[in-house]
């Protein structure tokens, strides 16, 4: 494949996860992590190209819906945020054993119990009482993978009921992981600078203005929800597939 389908493939990648990001609060590293390691691209190489696209969506989402924050303002700093260094750290010095397989059947699970309404709402009762340890576990999760999105997703939907505001609080929880990659990365002098990296968060902005948005605003709760189960189904097989 030359560079200049390369680049044009990373865009087109970005695209559409920056739309799926703008409806979900999650995408560009949920199912972009997996996407780009597919393509040969190194973790480090992954993370340069989507955290900062990531901040880009989530923080326009953040800024014009700060006021649905509330649970999750503080206690991000508490209990997700610190097992998200400690995760990265790890996957920085220290080999790890196939974390991309306990993931995906982690997904696998996590679609299956939002298809069982009584399940999922048993569930979703048990993480709600035990917020801060789901909270930790989630940022250790991403730390180590940057596929935090889908274990966040069922924690949040537990919580609440709106889409606006469930997207709001992923939205905000997914910007504080981000930032603390990107942090993390510059510090150890891992992050991969370049002209592409740094335009396309850019292009996630202009994305999430021109379609995003409009997207979010016009999609049902039912199908919103729906939606989000299918991607979590299908990349939970993706991910296991590609685990051997």
């Amino acid at each position: 494949m030359s560079l200049t389908i390369d680049i044009l493939l990373l865009f087109i990648i970005i695209f559409i996860l920056t739309i799926v990001q703008s409806v979900f609060g999650v995408g560009l590293l949920l199912f972009g992590t997996p996407t780009l390691l597919l393509l040969d691209y190194s973790f480090i190489e992954t993370l340069s190209c989507l955290t900062p696209c990531s901040i880009m969506v989530s923080s326009l989402q953040v800024h014009s819906k700060w006021n649905q924050i509330k649970l999750y303002r503080f206690n991000v700093f508490y209990y997700l945020l610190p097992m998200v260094v400690i995760g990265l750290l790890i996957i920085l010095y220290i080999p790890v054993i196939n974390i991309y397989l306990i993931i995906g059947l982690m997904l696998l699970l996590n679609s299956f119990v939002r298809l069982l309404p009584s399940l999922n709402e048993s569930i979703g009762n048990f993480l709600a009482k035990n917020f801060k340890i789901g909270m930790a576990i989630i940022g250790l999760i991403h730390g180590l993978t940057n596929l935090g999105g889908a274990p966040l997703v069922a924690i949040t939907n537990s919580i609440f009921n709106k889409k606006i505001t469930i997207q709001s609080n992923i939205a905000y929880a997914y910007l504080t992981m981000a930032l603390v990659q990107v942090l993390i990365l510059i510090i150890t002098d891992e992050f991969i600078f370049n002209v592409i990296v740094l335009f396309l968060p850019f292009f996630s902005g202009l994305v999430y203005f021109s379609v995003g948005k409009y997207a979010f605003d016009n999609i049902n709760e039912l199908f919103y929800k729906n939606l989000m189960t299918f991607f979590i189904l299908l990349y939970g097989l993706f991910m296991i597939y590609n685990s051997f």
